[in-house]
């Protein structure tokens, strides 16, 4: 231990009753309950494009969920393609089209199974799959002792009502309820794990792993490996002024939540404002035809376009990013190509699209394409118009007023009520992702319009 290190006082920190709750496999088990199969037993992947040509070949389908005894039988994870399961498909492996609409149906109707136990303000989605719910103030009304009976009552509930089973993490805070789902629940036969500060010696610390701890991703692994951190242990008994001074706040995040520290709450009301608004699509094939690419390039500025003018940003950094096909690589040995450029702060589809088309020339020498990324950065957020010097005003103020147009008819009758002629060409994807859902529309959450069904 470091000498004049910060230490906590279990006793003066926020101790609640949290629950991190996990719908197991949940695109795979949704898919197995609507066939009546057991979510748990049958071997079922949930996989896009599996099959081009009507049953007659492999495909290049995108593994978005298996179930768990998929992934035991086929040693797969979720973010796999078709090429990593036995073919011919097994006689006894079920394989499900993404139907993301229904996912998200499913999802409120379990979210609404939460609000039954407790209030908004202690109620919080963390993503379609997972929520956290403060049951602190819950147990008298639902005549309950502790928080691992409200966990069984509440896993009970939802399997009874959905079919889904669910693992649940307990801890005194959001964090150790957290690390408790994911790290402990899924050892426990009632997938149910209850971390509280003083398990933090017998739980926390003992994780060799560091990136199995959430907020700790690969690249910063590798920095604290490099500080002689090697795992949760050493991260807790390092130096906090050392880890605050090399990696700013997120060192001093990473000190407590060693500890099993944080300091947040449910209930307390945030706002965010985004750095950078972006959509980035897997495409459905390989891509070689630089026009079907700048087809999706402009699709793609278009959306972005749209988005920022909804959250009242203009951008002044855009950037393309182009990634290659599985197995190829360019000549510098890369997998992936981008760059960015700075511009007069504008929300303009049309100056957007004309950018990246700009950036498309720059990168593109006939690679092979199966990944495309557009994003704007570094925004600013004010109702001002700022016109380029050397467009003329009246061409500039009518391209502004065909965006706001443009923008009321999608906001009444969908985004693909108005598309470009050129999204009807080979390699237009707007009007297909139009009807696509969440992080599966190509970054056109929120611009669908009140029509889009």
């Amino acid at each position: 231990m470091f000498a004049n290190n910060v230490t906590f006082d279990y006793s003066k920190e926020p101790s609640r009753d949290i629950l991190c709750i996990d719908c197991k496999s949940f695109y795979a088990s949704v898919e197995a309950v609507a066939r009546d199969l057991d979510p748990l037993t049958t071997k079922l992947v949930v996989m896009s494009y599996h099959d081009e040509k009507g049953g007659q070949s492999r495909g290049s389908g995108l593994i978005l969920a298996s179930s768990p005894a998929a992934k035991k039988a086929f040693n797969i994870s979720n973010v796999t393609r078709a090429r990593d399961l036995p073919y011919p498909y097994p006689e006894d492996l079920v394989i499900a089209q993404p139907r993301m609409r229904f996912y998200m149906e499913k999802n409120q109707e379990i979210n609404r199974i939460y609000k039954s136990y407790v209030d908004e303000s202690n109620h919080h989605v963390f993503s379609i799959d997972e929520s956290f719910l403060d049951v602190t103030d819950s147990f008298r009304l639902f005549k309950v002792s502790n928080a691992y009976e409200m966990a069984q009552k509440i896993q009970k509930d939802v399997y009874d009502q959905t079919g889904i089973y669910t693992t649940i993490g307990i801890g005194d805070n959001p964090f150790l309820a957290k690390v408790a789902l994911d790290i402990g629940a899924k050892k426990e036969g009632d997938m149910i794990a209850e971390w509280r500060y003083e398990d933090v010696p017998d739980t926390l610390w003992q994780i060799a792993d560091l990136t199995e701890v959430c907020g700790i991703g690969h690249r910063m692994a590798r920095r604290l490996k490099g500080m002689g951190i090697n795992n949760v242990y050493d991260l807790a008994h390092s130096s906090y002024h050392v880890l605050k001074d090399k990696l700013g706040v997120m060192g001093a995040q990473l000190y407590a939540h060693s500890w099993g520290v944080d300091r947040s709450f449910l209930g307390t009301p945030y706002t965010t404002k985004d750095k950078s608004i972006g959509n980035s699509q897997v495409l459905p094939r390989d891509y070689t035809d630089k026009a079907e690419i700048a087809v999706v390039v402009k699709e793609m500025a278009d959306q972005i376009g749209t988005r920022l003018r909804r959250a009242g940003a203009q951008t002044q950094v855009v950037g393309l990013g182009l990634g290659y096909s599985m197995g190829y690589f360019d000549a510098s040995g890369k997998r992936g190509i981008h760059k960015q450029i700075k511009v007069t702060p504008t929300n303009q589809s049309k100056v957007i699209a004309e950018v990246a088309l700009y950036l498309l020339s720059l990168l593109y020498d006939n690679q092979v394409i199966r990944h495309i990324s557009l994003y704007s950065g570094n925004l600013v957020y004010n109702q001002a118009v700022q016109l380029n010097l050397f467009e003329s005003e009246n061409n500039q103020v009518a391209d502004l007023k065909t965006d706001v147009i443009v923008d009321t008819i999608r906001k009444k009758y969908g985004f693909k009520s108005l598309v470009y002629a050129s999204s009807l060409k080979a390699g237009g994807r707007a009007i297909e992702r139009s009807s696509l859902v969440g992080g599966h529309a190509g970054g056109m959450a929120g611009i669908e319009g009140e029509a889009h069904g």
